[in-house]
């Protein structure tokens, strides 16, 4: 496939196959390519972002990576304004889309695109299921598998300008440059755990979904703490903070800290005596209004149900148990542990059986054929169930 590179050649000139796209008709033949790859069998695509996210609640998109053949094609999100060739590819199961640490890419796709990526393959993922590194970074694991030391320079830089540094470029076109000969090398290792990667990919881990501002009280730390009145007032203003926060675009604190609506949310009647006392001026003038509403709104709500409290020690004795069945396991299988029992699941697990007396869903499919059976006694020893 031809197309034009104008900035990257006149920017990195050494830099071959590299292909810049900012043109709805470039877009149009590269995704149109890949299509018809896809028709005559799997096609393989590398794909990574870079976005900026220092003033806003969404990120911005700055370049989308695709890796195709022997080339590599840098799509500019500044210059193009018809997507829907590109969110064909990604929604086409046909179409292997390879990425690494995919979760922060898929929250740009699905803000900038409004899509989900099908058919999705994380280098990092898969080598979890067949190395102890859960978490290993893009740069170790081409270190480790390919044997090239790639620069990390350019993590931070601004990739909303125009024009990209040659510093960029190599950057960007790295990102990609190494992940189809990573996905042919885990597949090889995976063997029959490519069908655990796949369900774990069908999952939460391979899909973005943007949060209900009505849950979002449940993250506030001491939110277990309050009275029922309180917390229907916490949720009431945390979901107004998270609607404004996303209707503006700017970050969450650039509203209204957290603390203060903990500390608002157990107020039996908010004030703007109370507001001038916590907030800047300038917060009280521009929310001071729908803060004390949504207060208001929030000591009527009907009342959530009360927040589990932090695990008792009993509880954490039964989180330790879980935890070193999955240790073990993955262990003598090769794998990292975290995949079996990570915390925050396994204390998932502890809470949930507790209530409805089954081991959580985290723990059904190819999990429940490795720890099911020893989490199962394990927890109905520790928690009869009635």
């Amino acid at each position: 496939m031809q197309t034009s590179l104008d900035t990257a050649a006149n920017l990195a000139p050494n830099l071959s196959n590299l292909y810049w796209i900012d043109t709805n008709q470039q877009l149009l033949t590269l995704c149109d390519s890949i299509l018809q790859s896809a028709q005559q069998g799997i096609a393989k695509v590398a794909l990574d972002t870079e976005f900026v996210r220092t003033d806003s609640f969404f990120p911005l998109p700055g370049l989308y990576q695709v890796g195709f053949g022997d080339c590599i094609y840098l799509i500019d999100p500044l210059a193009l304004d018809d997507w829907q060739p590109f969110v064909n590819v990604l929604e086409n199961a046909q179409v292997t889309k390879i990425m690494h640490a995919c979760l922060e890419d898929l929250e740009l796709i699905y803000s900038h695109l409004g899509c989900q990526v099908n058919g999705l393959f994380d280098t990092q993922l898969a080598n979890a299921f067949v190395s102890p590194d859960y978490s290993l970074s893009y740069a170790a694991l081409v270190l480790n598998r390919c044997g090239v030391e790639l620069s990390k320079d350019s993590t931070r830089t601004n990739w909303r300008q125009r024009p990209l540094t040659e510093q960029q470029l190599h950057y960007a076109r790295d990102d990609v440059l190494h992940l189809v000969q990573l996905h042919d090398a885990l597949v090889a290792d995976l063997g029959e755990r490519i069908e655990w990667l796949r369900e774990e990919m069908a999952g939460p881990r391979g899909h973005y979904t943007l949060a209900d501002p009505e849950d979002y009280y449940k993250n506030i730390k001491k939110a277990w703490q309050l009275k029922p009145a309180e917390l229907a007032t916490l949720r009431s203003l945390c979901a107004w903070r998270e609607l404004t926060a996303r209707e503006l675009n700017v970050p969450r604190n650039r509203v209204i800290w957290d603390d203060h609506l903990y500390q608002f949310a157990k107020i039996r009647q908010l004030s703007r005596n109370h507001l001038q006392q916590q907030l800047p001026a300038v917060v009280v003038r521009k929310f001071g209004e729908a803060l004390m509403d949504e207060h208001a709104k929030g000591r009527q709500a009907p009342a959530p149900s009360r927040l589990p409290k932090p695990l008792s020690p009993k509880q954490n004795q039964t989180v330790k148990a879980l935890r070193n069945i999955g240790r073990a396991k993955a262990q003598a299988l090769g794998m990292a542990e975290e995949l079996l029992g990570r915390k925050r699941e396994v204390e998932a697990c502890v809470r949930e059986y507790e209530v409805a007396g089954v081991v959580s869903p985290a723990y059904a499919g190819w999990r429940s054929t490795l720890v099911g059976s020893d989490f199962q006694q394990i927890l109905s020893e520790a928690s009869p169930v009635p």
